[in-house]
């Protein structure tokens, strides 16, 4: 008799859901007539497709050889060295810096380092599944700590951490988008920063920062992250390790990523990159040193946020002008998305199921917290991807069905 082979299934292979987000994408996609504020999709305008299909074929003719061939686990060297000229860190050595293939794939080396079965990691909530997801699979458990419109509350984190040490539980890090957070879209002010710092450092807790969205800045004023805080005011550069992105600014489809942090942790996520990837993609490393040095890359950001800042204003105003009284939402700064809070009675998941009956989808709220936190009356808007007509015709949809 045959046997299931379901039956050999690891017990997190066995338990392991599918991602809504991934899920919902499939059911969008393609359908006539449908406004999606669902992914966290950059536009497809903001690529730079000709200038990145001729570095990729100079590189393929001019370095093949090279890029052609197996590559180092930590990165490229070209590339290590343009990516610090760009993000003005000269002053970091090879062994501070590995290229991940996008940021998620730095998050998941970050925790396979510090985590066993059962341990503890505090992050915000709501926050993104994505991390979450990656987060899970090896075994965390997640403590959400609630935000207010500067992100982690202080005294919540705080006593959360001291209720973990007092039940013994094994708190290994805490985990952070600072900047146009996803899914909120918030940003942490430099006086919040520095708090959450102080909080890890009193508690020996390592941070690690997830900055996808930091060059995306359409308003307001470029903070220090909380890697720099901890390296200068507070002189510990092993307290935070950063994971940052290209995926929103060349192409989620290159992945491109770096995390940044002391050798300590650094040398570490690079052995299960060794066991995992083997290497990020040589030849797309080498394009995107090419792209930097050349000068590409500060103008092309520049030519984003021109793309993206009348989108973000498009849907603020949309929601200003059609949502009705009870319902608030975000002001980002920055970033991709604007998180929508709806009057307490009214359910975003079953408002989910009627808006795609109307063709225009969104992410539930509740698809964004920890296990432990149930809020059913909030969801997430992407702006990213639509026009701004596209952006007042969905918004418009949605306020009619509330």
């Amino acid at each position: 008799m045959k046997q299931p082979i379901e039956r050999l299934y690891s017990q997190h292979t066995a338990i392991m859901k599918h991602s809504f987000i991934r899920e919902i994408l499939k059911v969008t996609k393609g359908v006539p007539g449908m406004i999606s504020f669902a992914g966290g999709l950059p536009s497809p305008d903001s690529f730079p497709r000709e200038l990145l299909a001729r570095l990729f074929s100079q590189v393929i003719l001019e370095e093949g050889a090279d890029v052609l061939q197996y590559g180092a686990s930590d990165g490229d060297r070209f590339f290590k060295q343009a990516l610090k000229a760009f993000e003005e860190v000269p002053y970091l050595s090879d062994e501070e810096i590995m290229i991940t293939v996008g940021s998620t794939n730095g998050i998941y080396y970050f925790t396979r380092t510090l985590i066993d079965p059962g341990d503890t990691i505090v992050c915000e909530a709501p926050g993104f599944p994505g991390s979450v997801t990656a987060m899970e699979s090896c075994g965390a458990r997640l403590a959400g700590i609630e935000m207010d419109e500067l992100g982690m509350i202080p005294d919540q984190l705080r006593d959360t951490l001291r209720g973990l040490h007092d039940r013994k539980a094994a708190v290994k890090f805490i985990y952070v988008i600072p900047e146009f957070q996803n899914p909120s879209g918030r940003t942490m002010d430099l006086n919040r920063r520095r708090e959450i710092i102080a909080i890890a450092a009193e508690f020996g807790i390592p941070i690690l920062e997830d900055q996808p969205y930091r060059e995306l800045r359409y308003s307001g004023e470029r903070i220090l992250t909380l890697w720099e805080l901890a390296r200068t005011e507070f002189d510990d550069p092993q307290l935070v390790t950063i994971a940052k992105s290209f995926s929103k600014i060349l192409g989620p489809g290159l992945r491109l990523g770096f995390a940044a942090g002391p050798p300590e942790m650094i040398g570490p996520m690079v052995k299960w990159a060794q066991k995992t990837t083997v290497s990020p993609d040589c030849a797309t490393q080498r394009v995107a040193a090419r792209f930097i040095e050349a000068g590409h890359m500060r103008r092309h950001i520049d030519w984003i946020i021109d793309l993206y800042r009348p989108r973000r204003d498009a849907m603020l105003n949309a929601l200003a002008d059609c949502m009705p009284d009870g319902v608030t939402w975000t002001q980002p700064e920055g970033g991709m998305f604007v998180w929508v809070t709806l009057p307490p009675e009214i359910n975003a998941d079953d408002l989910f199921e009627r808006a795609i009956q109307h063709k225009v989808a969104f992410i539930p709220g509740s698809k964004f917290y920890p296990a432990g936190i149930v809020r059913t009356n909030e969801l997430r808007l992407n702006f990213s991807y639509s026009d701004e007509k596209l952006i007042r015709e969905g918004v418009s949809r949605l306020a009619g069905l509330l």
